[in-house]
């Protein structure tokens, strides 16, 4: 029993060593590292994770959180990446999203207008990309269930070459779901409508 505590001590510690490192703190990235280090210790993730909360009384990404913030340190890419994160698990679920992607909020321009989009993504990528500079959360958050629309009907073998065209059916049922819901999320979070991103 010592020696299996032993283990599990070790792997704590190489996990609280190693999260500050990371480039990204998002849960994917957490959720990999942990993966990682279990294995590399010969245990569990979940037991990993018990272990971490049980030492630290919160999460892995909360207790990084929580220290990158006491250094002043940014804790994204993007000052409302935590919004969109907490967003994104809500609209998953909405969807049943089997593989929920990375989110990317993006500063880049002249990406935003030489695509002539606010959002997008490569079927089988993993991630979204989204337009956010001086953009209203709510808009932002619209753009992400619109392409997570696209990610589920993806899933679903609904999506054929050429498809993806202004107003072709797939685009005009993402363009629907993402109007009605982001209403429906907005019903109970109010400050989606105030915040500005910059």
């Amino acid at each position: 029993m010592k020696t299996k505590e032993f283990i599990v001590d070790s792997a704590l510690d190489d996990l609280t060593r190693t999260l500050p490192s990371l480039a990204k703190h998002d849960y994917n990235t957490i959720d990999a590292l942990m993966k990682k280090v279990a294995k590399k210790h010969r245990i569990t993730d979940r037991l990993l994770h018990d272990r971490f909360v049980r030492q630290y009384k919160k999460s892995p990404d909360s207790w990084i959180k929580d220290k990158l913030h006491e250094k002043g340190s940014t804790l994204d890419e993007h000052p409302k990446q935590a919004e969109v994160d907490k967003f994104v698990k809500w609209a998953c679920g909405i969807l049943h999203v089997k593989n929920p992607p990375e989110i990317e909020l993006s500063q880049d321009t002249q990406e935003a207008q030489d695509n002539h989009h606010t959002g997008g993504h490569t079927p089988g990528e993993g991630s979204i990309w989204v337009y956010a500079k001086n953009r209203n959360l709510v808009d932002i958050l619209r753009t992400v269930f619109h392409e997570l629309v696209h990610v589920r009907q993806g899933e679903k073998g609904m999506i054929k070459p050429g498809d993806s065209y202004p107003g072709s059916p797939i685009e005009a049922q993402a363009d629907k779901l993402a109007g009605k819901y982001i209403k429906i999320y907005g019903e109970k979070n109010h400050h989606i409508f105030e915040s500005k991103l910059k």
